[in-house]
């Protein structure tokens, strides 16, 4: 592993590390944690800068209105917004600079000769070990923090938000499976184990969910590939066993009580009248995100031309403590206006396109899968575009799907 390599191959294996340290100091921003991520961002910023001047200049623009989308937003809204809180603003405004950075960062990575499918599968099992081990032993401790405030329950280990956690599980359980094909190693098998036992003890449905379409979709892969043949495969055996006992332990894990049938009830009226006809099924899922979305929809009706244009700025118009939607995609179109969303979400159209394999086979399509997932819970249920450590997964679940395409076009795995 050149020098190049080390440094990159220590970026991914801190970052679990990193999020300990940021639950650690709780909600407060200025934590060790969130320190040093913000170094870390700085570091990948410069990079990127780098890279596009000396590789890329041609995406030099994009990069550029980009960011100048997110420094419209703050001034527009510091003139036109009544009521303003800084720190929340500049804080939002935090967060999806480390969204772009982390998508050019995914760009330049997916282009570069450095990086070789080992590094990443090496470095992903250690993150996985990490956040396993960790998660058991908050548990075994009594250590761990509630994944749910009121109702619900659940283990989030040591990570302050169970939402994140559980999509972050998701991302490496993908990058995982892609792998499984190849012959995995003892340390891939106690990852997975760990991963998939953190599944159901989590208590979210996001984790629950998308770990058991990705079990599934790999279990019909084996039993379609090997069928009469499966005997003759050990790891497929020890697969389908590991999944049967997952399925069979369920009754006695908390997404059990979260997912149990319970009588209707009526969810808590507002002040404000309910203008929005949901089914009872939405608003379950939506968990009463709709009645924010009406609300900072009221609000960017009733704005002016410049803040249609380039936002609302965080949580729209608020005038006690801000509030956002928590559906991304929603409240990355109020927050930044029409021409500061478009700007936005131009780069991950850009790495979606650029990693879009041509030929597919198994493990493009687990990644690609896994990205779905990914997005799915980022409409519904936010907590991964504007989520730090969330974000940072995207980007090498992104990578791991461009070496796939690069190993594809070479014929041959990269050592």
């Amino acid at each position: 592993m050149n020098k190049r390599n080390r440094v990159i191959f220590i970026i991914i294996i801190i970052q679990p590390v990193l999020d300990l340290m940021t639950a650690l100091g709780g909600e407060s921003p200025v934590s060790f944690g969130a320190l040093a991520k913000s170094l870390l961002m700085l570091f990948l910023w410069l990079y990127v800068v780098h890279y596009l001047w000396t590789k890329q200049r041609k995406l030099l623009w994009l990069f550029i209105s980009t960011y100048l989308a997110i420094l419209l937003m703050l001034i527009v809204n510091i003139v036109l917004k009544n009521h303003y809180d800084l720190f929340a603003e500049i804080n939002f405004a935090f967060k999806t600079s480390y969204y772009l950075t982390m998508l050019y960062t995914a760009i330049s990575r997916i282009d570069s000769k450095v990086l070789n499918k080992r590094l990443i599968d090496q470095a992903v099992t250690i993150n996985s070990i990490i956040i396993g081990v960790s998660y058991w032993l908050a548990i075994i401790t009594g250590t761990s923090i509630e994944s749910y405030a009121y109702e619900g329950v659940g283990y989030a280990g040591w990570f302050f938000s169970a939402n994140e956690l559980s999509v972050i599980i998701i991302l490496l359980l993908g990058i995982l499976l892609a792998r499984f094909q190849e012959g995995p190693a003892l340390s891939t098998w106690v990852a997975f184990l760990l991963l998939v036992s953190m599944l159901p003890m989590i208590g979210t449905k996001t984790a629950f969910i998308g770990g058991v379409l990705l079990l599934i979709i790999y279990t019909l892969y084996l039993l379609g590939k090997y069928r009469l043949r499966m005997l003759q495969n050990k790891n497929s055996i020890l697969f389908i066993g590991v999944v049967i006992i997952f399925f069979c332990l369920l009754p006695v894990t908390p997404i059990m009580s979260n997912t149990a049938p319970a009588e209707t009830k009526q969810i808590q009226e507002t002040t404000e009248p309910q203008t929005m006809d949901v089914s009872p099924l939405i608003q379950k899922i939506l968990s009463s995100r709709h009645l924010y979305l009406q609300e900072t929809k009221d609000d960017f009706m009733e704005a002016d031309i410049l803040r249609k244009a380039f936002g609302l700025g965080y949580a729209g118009d608020y005038e006690q403590e801000p509030k956002i939607i928590e559906m991304d995609f929603f409240d990355l179109f109020f927050s930044y206006g029409i021409i500061g969303a478009i700007l936005l979400l131009l780069p991950l159209v850009y790495v979606t396109v650029k990693v879009f394999p041509l030929k597919l086979t198994m493990a493009k399509i687990i990644l690609l899968f896994t990205l779905s997932l990914c997005f799915g819970v980022a409409f519904l249920a936010g907590h991964v575009l504007f989520a730090p450590a969330v974000m940072t997964y995207v980007a090498i679940t992104y990578i791991a799907l461009g070496l796939e395409n690069k190993m594809s076009c070479n014929g041959k795995a990269e050592s």
